[in-house]
């Protein structure tokens, strides 16, 4: 009788040492799904305040204008890009002269590529080549909020052009078909919230490139990234400049950002 009671106790008591452990286990998942959730707020935060240097403002035209080598010798070219509403953007292309009057154009999750005095504009990818290590999504997108999951790292010391700067590191991954690159690895200052360095990654785990924003200025009252520069891994580490200027705060009109009217624009987009 005596062995059947201690039995039964035992039995109760490994039920009890059960439950608490399977209770402290759920309270331990709990507080760790609240830090990644907080974590998860804090880098899409910091991702909004980094975007609002690349594009301050919904509405605005600029120049933006490509550097880079090839062949050993130095190109350059020319761009008036159109913002509107932040996501809708089209890029006239205004030198060399042989590519004068072609048309980038992207909408939501679509980009297409206009070939000056033809008739039809052609599906393109984000991430195909523009010139030297610049894709095209390089300069019709110009925020990442939209296009990225972020998601908190730590903190790293990066240097840039000799200059450290302590910085978040935010882990960026796509989730839109307009997102440029699938994986970022972006460093952004503290305090100003400044972009300093980005890792740009395939969807293979490969490093693409390395970007650099090493210039920032004051452009219509507010504060603006007025230069980047590219090192193209797949390409010998050539190095692209991309800087932007001459910026204009004016809402573009509907038709701009319309497909079908892409052969008509020219003389208005094109100057």
């Amino acid at each position: 009788m005596f062995k059947y009671l201690l039995r039964i106790i035992i039995s109760v008591f490994l039920m009890m040492l059960l439950v608490v452990r399977q209770e402290s286990r759920a309270a331990d998942t709990s507080s760790n799904t609240i830090t990644d959730k907080s974590d998860t707020i804090k880098a899409s935060e910091i991702l909004k305040k980094a975007d609002e240097f690349r594009s301050p403002w919904p509405n605005f035209i600029m120049i933006a204008h490509l550097s880079f080598e090839k062949l050993n010798e130095e190109k350059q070219e020319v761009f008036r890009v159109f913002t509107r509403d932040y996501f809708k953007s089209l890029v006239s292309y205004i030198d060399p002269a042989k590519e004068r009057g072609n048309i980038l154009l992207m909408v939501d999750d679509n980009l297409w590529y206009y070939v000056n005095k033809t008739q039809y504009p052609i599906r393109i990818t984000p991430i195909q080549k523009l010139s030297g290590g610049a894709s095209y999504g390089d300069v019709t997108r110009l925020s990442w909020s939209r296009d990225y999951n972020a998601n908190m790292v730590g903190e790293q010391t990066v240097t840039v052009k000799e200059q450290s700067y302590e910085t978040w590191l935010l882990k960026l991954l796509a989730r839109s078909n307009s997102a440029t690159y699938h994986a970022i690895d972006l460093y952004i200052e503290k305090g100003t919230g400044y972009p300093r360095k980005a890792e740009l990654y395939l969807q293979s785990g490969k490093k693409m490139k390395t970007l650099y924003f090493t210039a920032y200025q004051t452009m219509a009252g507010r504060m603006m990234n007025t230069k980047i520069e590219f090192i193209d891994h797949l390409s010998s580490d050539n190095v692209t400049t991309l800087t932007f200027s001459k910026v204009q705060v004016k809402k573009s009109p509907d038709r701009f950002f319309l497909k079908s009217n892409l052969p008509s624009l020219n003389s208005e987009v094109v100057y």
